[in-house]
């Protein structure tokens, strides 16, 4: 809940900082996806005939 003696300046700051932070989580969970999915992926030059 945002105090009432709080500028309009500091809650547009902390809106910036909240946004920063989620669009920074976000990215590094992308990240782990893609880290994940590529550990598990394999090449079809990789599989042998009988795959």
């Amino acid at each position: 809940m945002i105090e009432p003696d709080r500028t309009e300046w500091q809650v547009c700051c902390a809106f910036n900082a909240f946004c920063k932070r989620v669009l920074k989580n976000e990215a590094i969970n992308i990240f782990n996806e893609r880290q994940q999915r590529q550990a598990k992926e394999m090449t079809f030059s990789d599989l042998t005939p009988q795959e």
